[in-house]
């Protein structure tokens, strides 16, 4: 990236949609500082926050402009009124409300409901004004690029606070020690969620030693090349924790396969890095573990391969119309006759690629490969029956 694309880059950080990727991890480490150098965290007592609307159509532009605070750049005020039309007022200044932000501020003023999407922004405001007003102890808001970005709860036990330039030169750094030869493949920041997958390339032998020999031994190899690998996943505004996702890279890397549930450091009562250290420490043997959960799956003869993915796929949640084009795909190139388990669980990751190709947000990819990992603790034999599939 040079520096006229890193200038844009920066100038469109305030903009709630904003996204962007990384191929170079020093690059991607620099954006995670300045985002840092822009952003801020407080606390305020939960019934001090107040909100109030803004609406294209009822305020002239020059009073949005002068309601909305955006450091005199006419498209955070443009941005917001598109986005959530929601301005919140704590210890005497008043910001933009990002829509990420929505989920945090309805759980501190502990109100849900589909109806709320439905009603007018002014209607909406007044409704957090009266639920905040009854509201007790303290509220932490984040604010980041001139915008709020979540409000979690203040009191002792609450949210803790891990920042993510910390997190990500942690693991950056525990990798270089333990897993030495791991390359960084690419990272993703939107301003829910930050996601990075790296490949371990250096330790694949003894991570994948075992399952290598079983595959080899089953002719189940064929032509794909097999790494490990690690996504860590981690938000500031409650839409995960600091997650660690042992993973299979396939091919080039493109196509993931996860081995399981991940190792979760929830931003909970007083986490820290040190915590964070010990979950971290725990890579190894999650790999170990879930080396051994694919070997079952190996093990596992399917008779029926047609009902049997479609029903393993219904059983775990995953979307139904992703679930059939995986099934279709895999029938077409190996056909209904016997198959093992693993068989099916890897054709079930074209349920992760076929959303990546469609341009899913990196948080709902983080959530289907969560979907598909369901699948390692399935009963097969359950869904391994005759006949034909109704969904």
């Amino acid at each position: 990236m040079d520096k006229g694309e890193r200038h844009i880059m920066e100038e469109k950080t305030f903009e709630d949609s904003f996204s962007c990727s990384f191929r170079d991890l020093n690059s991607f480490l620099e954006f995670l500082r300045e985002r840092k150098e822009n952003s801020s965290w407080f606390r305020a007592p939960s019934r001090s926050l107040r909100f109030r609307s803004v609406q294209r159509d009822s305020d002239p532009a020059s009073m949005i402009m002068k309601a909305v605070p955006g450091d005199g750049k006419a498209e955070v005020p443009a941005d917001t009124v598109n986005g959530t039309g929601i301005l919140m007022r704590v210890n005497g200044c008043e910001y933009p409300v990002r829509s990420c932000a929505m989920k945090t501020i309805l759980e501190r003023a502990r109100i849900s409901g589909s109806a709320l999407g439905r009603v007018s922004a002014d209607v909406f405001a007044r409704i957090l004004n009266d639920c905040l007003n009854v509201a007790s102890g303290d509220s932490l808001v984040r604010i980041a690029d001139r915008k709020v970005s979540a409000v979690h709860g203040g009191d002792p036990g609450d949210y803790a606070v891990l920042e993510m330039l910390p997190l990500f030169r942690r693991v950056r750094d525990y990798l270089d020690a333990r897993f030495p030869g791991s390359t960084f493949l690419a990272a993703n920041y939107d301003h829910s969620l930050v996601t990075a997958v790296w490949s371990l390339d250096g330790q694949a032998d003894g991570l994948l030693g075992t399952y290598r020999r079983e595959i080899a031994a089953r002719g189940l190899a064929g032509n794909r090349r097999i790494r490990p690998g690690l996504r860590f996943t981690t938000s500031d505004t409650g839409a995960s924790g600091a997650n660690l996702f042992p993973v299979l890279l396939l091919g080039n890397g493109s196509r993931i396969v996860p081995l399981g549930y991940p190792i979760r450091t929830h931003h909970r009562h007083g986490a820290d890095m040190d915590y964070f250290d010990e979950q971290l420490s725990l890579l190894y043997a999650r790999f170990t573990e879930a080396v051994g959960k694919q070997i079952e799956l190996m093990r596992t003869e399917i008779r029926y391969p047609a009902t049997a993915i479609l029903g393993v796929l219904k059983r775990i949640g995953a979307p139904k119309r992703q679930s059939c084009e995986a099934a279709d795909l895999f029938l077409a190139q190996h056909g209904a006759g016997p198959c093992t388990a693993y068989d099916l669980y890897l054709a079930m990751s074209e349920v992760v690629f076929i959303a990546q190709c469609e341009g899913a947000s990196a948080g709902r990819i983080a959530q289907l490969e969560e979907t598909v990992a369901r699948a390692l603790h399935a009963d097969w034999q359950e869904y391994d029956v005759p006949g034909s599939f109704s969904w």
